[in-house]
């Protein structure tokens, strides 16, 4: 095609036949081969990236190594396909992903321990009541460093004679006391049950710790006749021929009115003619104010093991075997779903709401109120409930109380509750100590009734986390009621009928902890709290920092992206300008190649340029 381009000067027989000849056409063979090898090589080269892009563009057969693939997910395709990934990329990688599943874990951990009650949850699983567990194992037979103290007060009336003389106007009480005992409680006759419950009877013993008392078990006391006082209400209600007979036996025995014991016999028991009668008795010789404590109760209990749900915990379903008590009237006040004193759901004190506990010597609910935090027992912090001031109050004064004073025989001021049929029709009538928050007109005729709220109150410090009584007092008055019937004839005349008489106040407290106790409440105080703290700050920090080093990461990515891009522009710049100067477009390998293949010269101009040359 050049051929026709320009002028033939001569054939190739006589180029050839001339040396000069020759010289010219050497060098034109030379030049042409030289430029067809150009050419060859351009084109091959061409086909060869465009066979790629075809390949890559058809879903073609280049592989890429799961390394390769990451980097291309990443934005660094051309850095994946072009060259190996540096230790240092790798490394980056792998710490990226590590971040991100620690940052994953944390995130999860920061939303549970903020935002969730997860962690109160699962310390709470540690109080459920299940079977063969730890905790039950410690709840059935706690050891004896966890002992209560019971403190018994004692009522002595020592001018009671002088005044059913005539000789004082006042009857004198002395409180005497305390008498302090160590208990220890255990549970006995156990079952737990299929509805999640449990049911026992409390074991109790008791140990006279006399350092700890102000008097001594044989200190002798003057008190009221209990046996007697209690036989002239049951035999008022016997028919007529028993009634007479018992009365006839009883007026033999010429009990007193007031009867002088040792302390020991009053709280623990004392042979009485008048209880070993079958009629009055019930087949029993002895009589004590604390005689049924001590042992096996004759009460069962039955109550929510909590496995359930942990805001029934400690709630008690069922006493002797009932869902309720028959004592008073209507559902609410014999309904026994109280709490049992020694624990408390802890949920049921997050909102700082009223709680109920069933007493047993009062066989009713009785509600405590929150009354502060307290620190105890140095930075230990406590929930304070107390006893509401209203709680033996008379209907009048409080609407509540309406059906404890409906279903009994008699319904006293405010400040004693009836409970004659909850003590086989005894005429016990409970209080607080020293008639506290009663009306005065129950003690008006006594001189040395002195109620003061911080001895004589019942409060409860609970700690906030487990529920668990940790210091507190549960402070209760037994007193019983003059019936002045024929039984007692003359022996009363100065008493008022219905006249209350208190004989002793007990409060149950916790033991003085030592060391290895308070090192406990330490621990599940402080120690638990502190796990709790770390855990939610070390989730967040964790997040953060995880959080950085991630974005650190995708930024060092970005920037090596970056980078490599500037490279390949620079690279792709050079080889353009290098396919130009070899006749190959930058846009691809055209149809266009620049012909120098040929390169024709007028044969004079050759010789004499050849000649100078050799000139």
């Amino acid at each position: 095609m050049h051929n026709s381009a320009m002028p033939r000067v001569g054939s190739s027989h006589e180029m050839a036949s001339n040396p000069e000849d020759l010289t010219v056409t050497n060098n034109h063979n030379q030049l042409h081969h030289v430029v067809l090898q150009n050419h060859s090589s351009n084109k091959s080269k061409s086909n060869t990236l465009n066979s790629q892009r075809n390949a890559m563009a058809n879903g073609g057969e280049l592989k890429l190594t799961i390394l390769q693939m990451i980097f291309e997910a990443l934005g660094l395709r051309n850095q994946a396909q072009n060259r190996e990934p540096t230790s240092k990329d790798i490394g980056t990688l792998i710490m990226l992903g590590f971040m991100f599943l620690l940052f994953v874990i944390s995130v999860t951990g920061f939303f549970v321990m903020w935002f969730t009650e997860f962690y109160n949850n699962t310390m709470l699983e540690n109080l459920i009541l299940a079977k063969d567990s730890d905790t039950v194992k410690t709840w059935l037979s706690p050891p004896s460093k966890y002992d209560t103290l019971l403190k018994a007060h004692i009522f002595h009336y020592p001018n009671i004679e002088d005044y059913l003389a005539g000789r004082a106007d006042k009857i004198k009480i002395e409180d005497l006391g305390p008498l302090t005992y160590q208990e220890h409680t255990v549970k006995d006759e156990v079952s737990f049950n299929d509805n999640n419950t449990v049911t026992f009877r409390d074991h109790k013993s008791y140990k006279f710790l006399p350092e700890k008392s102000s008097i001594s078990e044989d200190h002798m006391v003057l008190v009221p006749n209990i046996p007697l006082l209690t036989a002239a209400v049951h035999v008022k209600r016997f028919p007529m021929f028993e009634r007479l007979s018992v009365a006839w036996i009883i007026k033999q025995y010429k009990e007193p009115l007031f009867k002088k014991l040792t302390a020991g016999e009053l709280l623990w028991g004392y042979e009485d003619k008048i209880i070993k009668l079958k009629s009055l008795g019930m087949g029993k010789r002895r009589f004590g104010l604390l005689m049924s404590r001590n042992g096996t109760s004759v009460d069962s209990v039955q109550l929510n093991t909590g496995e359930s749900d942990i805001n029934q915990y400690g709630i008690i379903t069922q006493f002797n075997g009932m869902p309720q008590l028959g004592f008073w009237e209507g559902d609410e006040c014999n309904r026994v779903d109280g709490s049992e004193p020694t624990m408390f759901s802890p949920n049921l004190l997050q909102n700082r709401d009223t709680v109920n506990v069933f007493l047993q010597v009062l066989c009713r609910k009785v509600p405590l109120h929150f009354e502060k935090e307290e620190i105890i027992f140095n930075d230990i912090d406590v929930l304070r409930y107390r006893t509401p001031l209203d709680v033996f109050s008379h209907p009048s004064e409080n609407k509540a109380n309406e059906c404890y004073c409906k279903n009994v025989d008699i319904c006293l001021p405010s400040g004693v509750i009836n409970a004659t049929r909850c003590y086989n029709d005894a005429p016990i009538f409970p209080s607080f100590p020293h008639f506290f928050s009663g009306d005065p007109i129950l003690y008006k005729d006594f001189d040395g009734i002195q109620p003061n709220a911080e001895l004589h109150q019942t409060y409860a410090d609970i700690h906030p986390r487990f529920g668990v009584p940790i210091s507190g007092a549960s402070r209760v008055q037994i007193n019983i009621m003059l019936d002045k019937t024929p039984l007692l004839e003359n022996k009363a005349n100065r008493l008022k009928n219905s006249t209350i008489l208190p004989l002793m106040w007990i409060e149950i407290t916790s033991g003085e902890y030592s060391e290895d106790v308070l090192h406990d409440i330490y621990f599940s105080t402080f120690g638990l709290d502190a796990i709790q703290l770390a855990l939610k700050y070390g989730t967040l920090l964790i997040s953060v920092t995880s959080f950085s080093l991630i974005v650190a990461g995708v930024y060092y990515f970005n920037s090596r992206r970056e980078e490599h891009l500037q490279h390949h522009l620079q690279h792709s710049k050079s080889a353009a300008e290098l396919e130009a100067l070899n006749g190959v477009p930058v846009g691809g390998f055209g149809n266009m190649i620049v012909q120098v293949q040929h390169i024709d010269m007028p044969v004079p101009l050759a010789i004499n340029h050849q000649r100078q040359a050799s000139a």
